[in-house]
């Protein structure tokens, strides 16, 4: 009897074993493998008679984060051998459009494997946008230790704006904001809700934290002048060096504080004397102090299109999927939002501490986060590439201005307000 039920399992086990071997083989077909791509742009409109060569095109695995790099030719195409994959590609170029320098861009998400892509790569319509002019130059967020090194240092976050255009600039107005989502991420709810209908393409409107700070004035009260300067400090003081490890005059003539009196005990210090303050119109973040991730925030410059106050007095409608000022409906819910328009942003650069992370700037914002890998509490700041060409051609420091963050920005060892000062 045991020999007939052997007689019997043998054949069967082997069946199963090969059934099993031609499906890895199956699966292997499909989700391993090579294939070229395809990729052209078409120029719209006032872009049409624009050279089509040179375009800068990068294709990310949104997976597993390897990247592919080329650039069109005259025909506006490039052909690129990559793995089976889902892919962001990434189209940008700056040019003279009409006697105005911009930047030009496109971006598509697809799937490619051995039967194609899911997604056409053909014909991708490029987008102009208008270069900056008043831009993020540098920001500071992972903060240090003590001057012992025993403790966090928690108090020298700060940012500075710069004048990159040729024409004085007014800041009157002129918000900073940080991503209501804090850290970056991937699989977050909380980040997805900040997707549009489609659930792939940002919306329009960019989500940051509702304490709401502008510079006062009404209109040409504050001028900054081509290359110059200013520091937002969330706490504009001067951090000696026996109190932290990248000691700094965070209360200079040219720094602002991003304060109010509700702040007064908490995580931030108020500013010294004689520092002027932003001005605060929205007040409606939960909490007694402004909070800025250490890790991997997103930073807006933006001007809203309509005096900051009456553009929040509504406040927000739990519930309401749109508005001016919103709550987010599922993680946070006590935690409104200032929905700033895509067209209000001045600057943006967003930092991303994994590499399969999410966006949360749209393209015309920034193409790309910065992946990062600075431990927290490092002492790290990031700051933008000079662009060494446009710098010679106008006689002053200008800065790289791509609306890509992985591509303008650099980190340093210490931030230069740190250098300035060890250096007096």
């Amino acid at each position: 009897m045991m020999k007939k039920i052997l007689y019997y399992l043998v054949p069967l086990a082997t069946a199963f074993l090969l059934c099993g071997c031609l499906k890895d083989m199956k699966d292997g077909e499909l989700l391993h493998g090579n294939r070229e791509v395809l990729i052209s742009i078409d120029l719209p409109g006032e872009l049409a008679s624009l050279d089509k060569s040179g375009f800068k095109v990068t294709m990310r695995n949104t997976k597993i984060g390897n990247t592919y790099t080329s650039e069109t030719d005259a025909k506006g195409e490039t052909r690129i051998d990559a793995e089976y994959g889902n892919y962001s590609v990434i189209i940008s170029k700056v040019a003279d459009v009409g006697g105005i320098s911009k930047f030009l861009h496109a971006t598509r998400d697809f799937v490619l494997n051995k039967d194609g892509q899911s997604a056409g790569t053909n014909n991708l319509e490029i987008k102009a946008t208008a270069r900056g002019t008043i831009i993020l130059k540098e920001v500071y967020f992972h903060k240090t230790k003590t001057a012992d090194g025993k403790a966090n240092y928690n108090y020298d976050q700060y940012f500075t704006l710069c004048n990159n255009s040729d024409d004085v600039q007014y800041l009157d107005g002129v918000g900073v904001g940080f991503h209501t989502s804090f850290n970056s991420g991937k699989s977050a709810v909380y980040n997805k809700f900040w997707l549009g209908s489609t659930s792939t393409e940002l919306r329009d409107s960019i989500p940051v934290n509702a304490f709401g700070f502008v510079f006062p004035g009404e209109g040409r009260e504050h001028p900054i002048q081509p290359g110059e300067e200013v520091v937002i400090a969330l706490s504009a003081v001067e951090h000696t060096a026996d109190q932290t490890s990248r000691p700094m005059n965070l209360a200079a003539d040219n720094v602002w504080a991003m304060y109010i009196d509700r702040f007064a005990g908490s995580a931030v210090k108020a500013p010294a004397a004689g520092v002027e303050r932003l001005e605060c119109f929205c007040e409606l973040a939960s909490g007694n102090s402004i909070v800025l991730s250490i890790s991997s925030p997103a930073i807006v410059v933006y001007r809203l299109p309509e005096d900051p106050y009456e553009y929040v007095k509504d406040g927000a409608i739990k519930g309401r999927p749109y508005g001016k000022v919103m709550y987010q409906p599922t993680k946070y819910q006590s935690m409104p939002s200032i929905m700033v328009p895509k067209e209000g942003i001045l600057d943006g650069v967003e930092f991303r501490s994994n590499d399969t992370h999410v966006p949360r700037l749209c393209s015309d914002i920034s193409l790309q986060p910065l992946f990062i890998t600075t431990a927290s509490y490092s002492g790290q700041s990031y700051i933008r590439k000079v662009d060494e060409s446009a710098s010679e051609i106008v006689g002053r420091t200008v800065y790289q201005d791509t609306n890509n963050s992985a591509d303008d920005w650099i980190p340093l060892d210490e931030p230069t307000l740190c250098t300035e000062y060890k250096n007096r």
